[in-house]
């Protein structure tokens, strides 16, 4: 059984995965049906997260800090968006648990550093700063598509998930998720890593937080990004 990750909590935010001893064939093959209650429920949690922050907004711009029942509200929905994604796109097979909290026995932890002050400036302009980083992840997203569909079939098909791809996912929704905390201002910590950490560490516990790509994970993460490229300049060429 794959032990869950250690909870300390480094920064900036980091993503830990507890890749399982074995895979879930069968659950797998049904992963896209059974997600969908979880994104149900999200979407609804996205809008009470969209009212938050907006009103955090107005708040950090005026203090230089986002409010504490704003850090802990959308804390929370990164958290819960951090354990759907990661089951979503096949890293754990344990079913996430509707919930806000951090779920320590849970095999995803999401790592957020404590509430920091803003720079009214960043917190002004936070839109602009975070778009270029955003349309990035945009093509992140369509070349993990592409790539989650190779998982699919490695797990179903063989009860396996090679390790590249693993490192891949993992990093690409860990990237999301700096992104995440960035724009909701839970961080003012720009988003990076893509690659990983100069240095990996790991815990008697379970692996590091933070990871470096091997090399066969770092030409599998340039091949993503350039099929995600490819596939978001094809999708915006269609309505020209």
């Amino acid at each position: 059984m794959a032990t869950s990750p250690a909870v300390p909590v480094p920064l900036p935010i980091h993503l830990a995965v507890a890749e399982p001893d074995q895979r879930d064939r069968l659950t797998a093959l049904i992963r896209i049906i059974m997600v969908i209650p979880q994104w149900i429920v999200l979407f609804f949690v996205y809008i009470a997260a969209l009212i938050v922050v907006i009103i955090g907004w107005f708040v950090a711009l005026v203090t230089g800090r986002l409010p504490d029942f704003a850090v802990n509200f959308l804390s929370g929905v990164l958290r819960w968006d951090a354990r759907v994604r990661c089951y979503s796109y096949l890293l754990v097979d344990k079913y996430p648990p509707f919930s806000l909290g951090e779920e320590p026995g849970y095999p995803v932890q999401l790592a957020i550093p404590d509430a920091a002050d803003l720079n009214r400036l960043t917190v002004l302009f936070r839109f602009f700063i975070a778009l270029p980083i955003a349309i990035f992840v945009g093509i992140l997203g369509y070349g993990l598509n592409i790539f989650s569909i190779g998982s699919w079939f490695m797990i179903v098909f063989t009860g396996r998930m090679p390790k590249p791809l693993f490192e891949v996912t993992r990093a690409v929704l860990r990237y999301q998720a700096r992104l995440g905390g960035f724009f909701w201002m839970l961080t003012p910590e720009y988003p990076w890593g893509i690659y990983g950490e100069p240095q990996e560490t790991t815990d008697a516990t379970g692996p590091g937080w933070t990871f470096k790509l091997s090399q066969s994970a770092r030409t599998a993460m340039t091949s993503l990004i350039i099929v995600g490229a490819i596939v978001a300049i094809i999708n915006n060429t269609r309505y020209f």
